[in-house]
């Protein structure tokens, strides 16, 4: 990445505050500010608009600018400030909510009997294929632009990491649909999109900035809210989420009226990790589900030892006829149940991964080579299906990224219903009505 250089009138700053915010105003065109500490003396327009901030900055921590992930990161260039020109590049907070990726400078400068630190900034968000842009793809869900798995299970961890070293307390809330299965069955996948995106767009509407929303895949999403230790707290978010999402949807003609459960965690109440964080909500969620839906749920303290992921029941309900196909379906379900057992247990989770993404690859495999033979004309999208969830388990989770497991069983559980209920009922109705006509 090409770094920020200050123009050479910038080379040597005024000692006089004022002189030198006079100076930030004529510099319009580049993002500055002056800081005091961390907090923020004066801001340009230019910084107002990088940070999509309305509002006067001066007064402001820094910090609430920045994503809480990379808080430390932005800790460490104004801590170096004096030593010269310090770098780093942090995930800006806007109050428009667009993500963007932010290049900050910092560097001391002298102000009579004290020293202030000028901040330049610079968006690089839009630098592809730069890391900063490559970055916010891996991190970004492409249907909702919202945080997906991998940033909140990192936003998640950071959270515990700070929590037991401040004794700061949060929130977790675990938020899915009530029979969104429906729509897309009776309405078309492309409406069963524009509705996740309009949820999406109220749950974000309803929260903080300071709050992370993320879609972890279909019709679940996840919410962190910092700074909120009780659970009735995080309960009068949840039950604001859910009024949110009772309004009727509309999509064209449509007016579609949804509702939706949630399951709340509070650290560290339920859990001193993200796993037991993850598990506990979960396990909210679903006793939510038992009673009904439509309603908020925290675990009780002393179900925080027992808690276990849900596991999949799996049946003849969920065959598809082709013998081949079924077993390895229920294997696959038993090698899930098994990282889900793991889980609860505390052994090597990542062991039972590791067995459940190999058998899933032989089982593509296999697929595979059924839709070659028969020569299946949705072949080129079933396999794309196949590959794009191999390279996101296998890449993520066993390469280091340090993903959750607990988020990436929920995937996978998920994946396997709505994989087996659609593409997989497709190609095995095919295979069922026999060879293709010569």
């Amino acid at each position: 990445m090409q770094s920020f250089v200050a123009p050479p009138s910038l080379a040597a700053t005024p000692a006089d505050p004022a002189s030198f915010a006079a100076l930030l105003v004529q510099s319009d065109l580049i993002a500055l500010a002056l800081l005091r500490g961390a907090t923020v003396l004066f801001a340009n327009a230019a910084f107002h608009r990088l940070f999509g901030r309305s509002e006067e900055l001066p007064g402001t921590p820094i910090a609430d600018l920045v994503a809480p992930v990379h808080h430390n990161r932005l800790a460490a260039v104004l801590r170096d400030a004096g030593r010269g020109q310090s770098m780093c590049v942090v995930e800006a907070l806007r109050s428009d909510r667009r993500m963007a990726e932010v290049e900050l400078q910092a560097r001391e400068v002298p102000a009579g009997n004290e020293a202030l630190c000028a901040i330049f900034a610079q968006d690089v968000t839009d630098r592809s294929p730069e890391p900063a842009r490559l970055n916010l793809l891996v991190f970004s869900d492409p249907l909702t632009g919202l945080a997906n798995r991998a940033l909140f299970a990192n936003r998640l961890r950071q959270a515990t990491l700070d929590g037991r070293r401040d004794g700061n307390g949060f929130a977790l809330i675990m938020l899915d649909l009530d029979a969104f299965r429906p729509v897309n069955d009776r309405y078309g996948h492309a409406t069963g999109d524009i509705v996740l995106q309009q949820v999406a767009q109220r749950i974000q509407g309803s929260l903080r900035v300071t709050e992370t929303v993320a879609r972890l895949g279909g019709d679940d999403f996840a919410v962190l809210l910092p700074d909120i230790r009780q659970p009735a707290g995080a309960m009068a978010v949840a039950e604001r989420l859910l009024d949110a999402i009772r309004h009727p949807i509309l999509v064209g003609d449509l007016r579609l009226m949804l509702s939706a459960t949630a399951g709340i965690a509070t650290f560290p109440e339920h859990g001193d990790t993200a796993e037991h964080l993850l598990v506990a909500a979960d396990t909210a969620l679903h006793a939510a589900k038992h009673r009904g839906g439509g309603r908020c749920a925290w675990v009780a303290e002393n179900m925080r030892d027992d808690a276990a992921p849900p596991t999949i029941v799996w049946g003849v309900a969920h065959e598809v006829g082709v013998a081949e196909m079924d077993q390895q379906h229920a294997r696959l379900a038993e090698l899930l149940n098994g990282l889900a057992a793991a889980l609860h247990s505390g052994s090597d989770s990542r062991t039972a991964l590791g067995e459940v993404v190999r058998y899933a690859a032989f089982h593509f495999g296999c697929e595979e080579r059924l839709m070659a033979r028969i020569g299946f004309a949705g072949a080129a999208a079933h396999c794309d299906m196949h590959q794009r969830l191999l390279a996101d388990i296998s890449g993520l989770a066993l390469e280091g990224e340090g993903v959750s497991t607990s988020l990436i069983l929920q995937y996978l559980q998920e994946w396997l219903f709505r994989h087996v209920d659609g593409p997989d009922r497709e190609l095995a109705a095919v295979l069922l009505s026999g060879p293709p006509a010569p």
